[in-house]
């Protein structure tokens, strides 16, 4: 097995470079051949992982989401216009593997992978499983888990740019509980498939997976394998009874209180009365209004079995 490993030698605070060498010895004793790319950027690391789409057997994400993502687009990219449902075209040999190795690492759980655990992770991927899973993207930016606007792309940026020195999960409770102090609700515009509306709401989350901020499960019946995006709208409750059923995302039961709906759609185009920043996988998408899009069975990844990402009637 030959593998490229791309890395993003800032992910975690510097934590992803200093485990490249583990994670490649690693590898070695389960006799993986790997070869390395340290990234300047997301753009330079989908570019490393198109060209390696067709020479390697796995470009394997060490970092965090971002990466994951751009690495994700890059295996797209190298086989354009290829119809949905065959995960993966004669040319493209390389399959998506992912060492969590940054803030959330939803990408890895999504994939059934210890997202605490960069190297338990790199020791499983000569046993795991290529399935061909959908990638979702927004103004250009691909990305595997979520995307969002409102309430949750405020709360990434906070996250992002105050308490980047926090440990992943207080960090993202500490940018709820920030946000929730001087946060407002949006006048939403929400067009699914074509069928529009429009609702008062705290945030509207586009999933292409399950969960996000280091495994809050905004969309826990979120699927990789279906074609479509779960679309999850908080209508605009009392800042006290958000602050009531916030800690049952961790859970995925946030779901069943009734100023939660759930849609699916092929094609979200969402909009709001002011222009909301856009957050794809913890990193900026540009704002509203913003147009978000499935390709199902875009790319093949490494994950586990049975994995969150992959119901188990999908799983083999």
């Amino acid at each position: 097995m030959r593998v490229l490993l791309v890395h993003n030698p800032t992910a975690g605070g510097g934590r992803a470079g200093r485990l490249v060498p583990e994670v490649a010895a690693r590898l070695a004793a389960d006799g993986v051949e790997a070869e390395r790319h340290e990234t300047r950027s997301l753009e330079d690391a989908r570019l490393a992982a198109c060209q390696a789409a067709t020479s390697f057997d796995a470009v394997v994400a060490v970092g965090g989401d971002g990466t994951v993502g751009a690495c994700a687009a890059g295996l797209a990219d190298a086989s354009p216009g290829r119809p949905g449902g065959s995960g993966g075209s004669p040319g493209v040999r390389a399959a998506l593997g992912v060492v969590p190795a940054g803030g959330g690492n939803d990408a890895a759980r999504s994939l059934g992978l210890p997202a605490g655990d960069p190297l338990a992770a790199a020791g499983m991927l000569t046993r795991l499983h290529r399935r061909p899973a959908d990638l979702a993207s927004v103004a250009g930016r691909a990305y595997l888990n979520v995307a969002g606007a409102g309430f949750d792309s405020e709360v990434n940026r906070i996250a992002n740019q105050r308490l980047g020195w926090a440990g992943n999960r207080p960090r993202y409770v500490g940018a709820v509980l920030a946000e929730l102090v001087v946060g407002r609700t949006a006048q939403f515009r929400l067009s699914l498939d074509g069928q529009a509306t429009e609702l008062r709401g705290w945030l509207v989350a586009v999933a292409n997976g399950p969960s996000y901020g280091g495994g809050m499960l905004v969309a826990p019946a979120a699927s990789l394998a279906d074609g479509l995006l779960e679309v999850v709208v908080i209508s605009g409750i009392g800042k006290l009874e958000f602050l009531r059923t916030f800690p049952k995302v961790f859970s995925g039961r946030h779901v069943e209180h009734p100023a939660v709906a759930v849609h699916r759609a092929v094609r979200v185009e969402l909009d709001a009365d002011r222009p909301l920043a856009v957050y794809a996988d913890g990193e900026p998408a540009g704002t509203l209004p913003a147009t978000f899009e499935v390709r199902r069975a875009a790319i093949t990844v490494l994950a586990a079995d049975p994995a969150p990402g992959f119901p188990a009637a999908t799983t083999t």
